[in-house]
């Protein structure tokens, strides 16, 4: 009789989180269900190589509100280790750090869909493919996948709903006034506004 599989199952889920959302959490939620993952870690990012801007709030701020969202969810782990190396955070270094502290373990990079279409951009992707599985979240208007990214074996679609709300978009609200609390965690909630995060100055009422 065949003994059951126990290879650890880590969910990599990177990002600005520039703030962390309840789409951010919806995603981690699905990801643990579907590819019966042990734990994700929230990697916030440095920078992010296809992204011109840095980060609007602080590298403490994003991972404080990374750690206010996920709470004590068993699951969920903030890890800071792109931060820590600092620089442009490329997933294949971040890969080979998981990889090394998790002997064995099988590992799952979650990404959007528009992430998938510019895998073929990624530093070193034929050495990532060979370390991770990917996770994407996938759209109603996927296009065509890059050839890099079609020829993977281990690429796999995420099914749930699509997030009607972006980062971008909270930030954008927050900075007329009007943070949309019910697309944010309440603890996450609370700590912008107290914080006056993502507002051009801060205003009192």
């Amino acid at each position: 009789m065949s003994l059951p599989d126990q290879t650890l199952r880590i969910g990599l889920f990177g990002g600005s989180f520039d703030p962390i959302h309840e789409g951010h959490l919806s995603i981690a939620k699905k990801a643990i269900e579907q590819f019966r993952l042990n734990r994700i870690l929230f990697i916030p990012a440095a920078q992010s190589p296809l992204k011109v801007n840095s980060p609007a709030a602080s590298d403490e701020d994003r991972v404080e509100m990374i750690r206010l969202a996920i709470g004590d969810n068993p699951y969920f782990e903030v890890s800071t280790i792109e931060i820590e190396r600092g620089g442009i955070s490329y997933s294949i270094e971040t890969a080979e750090r998981v990889a090394c502290q998790n002997p064995g373990a099988k590992l799952f990079w979650i990404i959007g869909g528009d992430q998938a279409k510019q895998l073929d951009r990624w530093r070193d992707i034929e050495d990532l493919v060979q370390k991770v599985e990917f996770v994407y979240l996938e759209r109603d208007d996927q296009a065509s996948l890059p050839k890099v990214v079609s020829s993977l074996t281990k690429l796999h679609p995420l099914q749930m709903e699509r997030i009607p709300m972006s980062s971008t978009e909270i930030r954008n609200r927050a900075k007329s006034g009007d943070l949309p609390k019910y697309f944010l965690p309440e603890s996450v909630f609370h700590y912008i506004n107290s914080r006056g995060l993502y507002r051009d100055e801060l205003t009192t009422t």
